[in-house]
């Protein structure tokens, strides 16, 4: 075997300023979103107390930024697009203590490098000030101007010089969704500045100024919200916590409207995610997330936000310590609520009393079902699965049960009309008995399996009945929302949810399927937004509209702790024979466990 020669390397050489910075822009600009936060953190450097955004074609075709801050003075015009120039650092010992949004010189001269850019500023009207016009980071043209206090920096053609990195960016509403975002975020951070959005001349965003935090929310996600939230105000140390978080009873199937800003930015952060999830410990239901608007300040030297170009990260000095506050903090704010603390002890209360309720099995007449209780159940109203777990010899108290061997299948080619139903466990499961075993039914994700499949069908037809409803729900978005459930409207309709504009982020709900008439329409809304893809791709939409679909099922379908009579069991496992997939629910769980009779002979000592 031949060995090839190592291949000679090209000799070191320092790279031309041009692809510098387009290598530095690879970092700093990833989309239109990420230009806007750029420049509207120079603005609010800048001590803007208003900053005007036009954004055409999703920002890839224009962004325009106008702001009333102190502006630069002619010199500075072409020395601001120069890379590593800013005003903000001077020696490495202020990367200790940060306390302006940018700081690194990096984003004009990056932006400039792959856009064209126009840029005029001054520093007092009087004085007049000056124009750059730079083209893939060369400057074309630089002259006096008339123009009034403040910056405007208009970036047109963005990647016009890289090609390859356009072809990456999503549509235009897909783009303009993250500059809403960008937008909010820092209009939650700085509720005392006026911001104006507009996209291809129509405006999205048009804060007032104000001290008052609880206003902005209410001006971004509506009033509706806003009406909800409890107070955070914590101190210890160097940390102070200020905010707003939502009562445990309304909470949102995602993460959208959870915000938190360290010493003003906007950060994404696990540690702080994660300690205000601890606070609500055990008071959220599985999958839901509360709405958080949390303020943190400390000393600059306990944080570092030096992590990422994108400075949405950071790193605390005291990781344990930041968590252990936040927590505490939120824990606090929901126990002084008084709504909270009442709900509180009555959830306490309903556990004692039913702890001490002593099990019975009575004989029910006529058609009622026989009801199997145990105390893990009663005492635990959310741990359903528990008392099927003691049943199957897996629970705390499978030592007092006989125990099967195996565990239960999960069943995939039975026929249910071979069973005869007992009766219900817990409200909860359908009992089943039959030559092949004991069948144990979840009645809430076989009724699931059933809505699904009927609104799959009607929806696949276009012939979903649909309720009007009397009085039309009006629904407060914030732009992003807005922004999000837009392009989807003439889908929805077809899936029976009829909704139309009504004011600038606010819809109006007129229909409903008529399966969901008695849904809470409002929550169905929210979280059928949550599930809404942000792309036009028809993969993504056809997936996202499953979604959608199942998420209705679900929230439509029979609860646990529902009782049903014989004649209703024997309905709904009739129903789930017919349905195409009686096995699954929509989401993959199983809707049935089999008991096998040889387990049961055996361990009964009868084989």
């Amino acid at each position: 075997m031949s060995i090839s020669p190592h291949k000679v390397l090209p000799k070191i050489r320092i790279l031309s300023e041009d692809l510098a910075n387009q290598i530095a822009a690879g970092e700093v600009v990833e989309r239109p979103a990420s230009v806007v936060k750029e420049l509207v953190e120079n603005s609010i450097d800048a001590g803007a107390t208003m900053i005007r955004l036009d954004i055409e074609g999703g920002g890839k075709k224009k962004i325009r930024i106008m702001d009333n801050g102190m502006g630069m003075a002619p010199e500075e015009c072409r020395l601001a697009f120069s890379r590593h120039a800013t005003s903000k650092i001077s020696r490495f010992e202020d990367l200790q203590s940060i306390h302006s949004l940018g700081f690194r010189g990096e984003a004009l001269a990056s932006i400039a490098s792959v856009s064209k850019v126009r840029c005029t500023s001054s520093r007092n009207e009087s004085e007049g000030g000056k124009l750059v016009l730079m083209e893939g980071g060369e400057i074309l043209e630089e002259k006096d101007v008339a123009c009034p206090q403040g910056t405007t920096i208009e970036v047109a053609q963005l990647f016009y010089a890289t090609p390859a990195r356009s072809k990456f960016l999503k549509g235009d509403s897909t783009e303009f969704s993250h500059i809403t975002q960008v937008i909010t975020q820092q209009a939650l951070a700085n509720p005392h500045i006026q911001f104006i959005l507009t996209h291809n001349t129509r405006e999205v965003i048009n804060t007032l100024p104000t001290d008052q935090l609880h206003y902005r929310i209410a001006e971004l996600f509506g009033a509706d919200l806003a009406k909800f939230l409890l107070e955070v105000e914590a101190q210890s140390g160097d940390y102070h916590l200020i905010g707003f978080v939502s009562s445990p009873v309304h909470t949102r199937s995602s993460r959208s409207a959870q915000y938190c800003f360290i010493n003003g930015r906007f950060v994404r952060d696990k540690v702080i995610l994660h300690a205000t999830q601890q606070g609500y410990s055990h008071l959220l239901p599985k999958g839901q997330h509360p709405a958080m608007f949390l303020y943190l300040t400390m000393d600059p030297r306990l944080i570092d936000i030096n992590v990422h170009p994108s400075k949405a990260e950071v790193r605390f000095a005291f990781q344990q310590d930041v968590h252990q506050f936040v927590a505490h903090g939120v824990r606090s704010a929901l126990e002084n609520n008084q709504q909270v603390s009442i709900d509180l002890t009555a959830r306490e209360q309903v556990g004692t009393s039913m702890e001490e309720r002593p099990k019975q099995v009575s004989s029910q007449p006529n058609n009622q079902v026989p009801q199997w209780t145990n105390r893990s159940h009663l005492s635990n109203q959310g741990d359903h699965s528990q008392s099927l777990r003691t049943f199957m010899g897996q629970g705390p108290a499978a030592s007092q049960v006989p125990c099967f061997d195996r565990a239960p299948t999960p069943v995939a080619n039975l026929i249910y009309s071979e069973f005869e139903p007992l009766g219900q466990l817990n409200r909860s499961f359908i009992i089943m008995q039959g030559k092949q075993g004991l069948l144990v039914v979840d009645q809430h994700v076989a009724h699931e399996r059933i809505l699904y499949e009927r609104f799959l069908e009607t929806a696949k037809n276009r012939k979903v009945e649909v309720q009007k409803l009397l009085f039309p729900l009006t629904l407060e978005l914030s732009p992003g929302e807005s922004e999000m459930l837009t392009p989807h409207l003439e889908r929805l309709l077809e899936l029976g949810l009829e909704l139309e504009h009504f004011g600038q982020n606010e819809f109006l709900l007129r229909s409903v399927p008529a399966i969901l008439k008695n849904a809470d329409h409002e929550k169905l809304l929210r979280e059928t937004i949550d599930l809404l893809p942000r792309g036009t791709h028809e993969d993504v939409l056809n997936g996202k509209y499953e979604d959608v679909l199942i998420m209705m099922s679900c929230r439509n379908a029979i609860k646990v702790n529902h009782t049903l009579n014989l004649d209703q069991i024997r309905k709904l496992i009739s129903e789930l024979e017919q349905t195409s997939m009686p096995y699954t629910c929509p989401h993959g769980r199983p809707i049935s466990l089999l008991f096998e009779i040889d387990d049961i002979l055996k361990n009964f000592l009868r084989k």
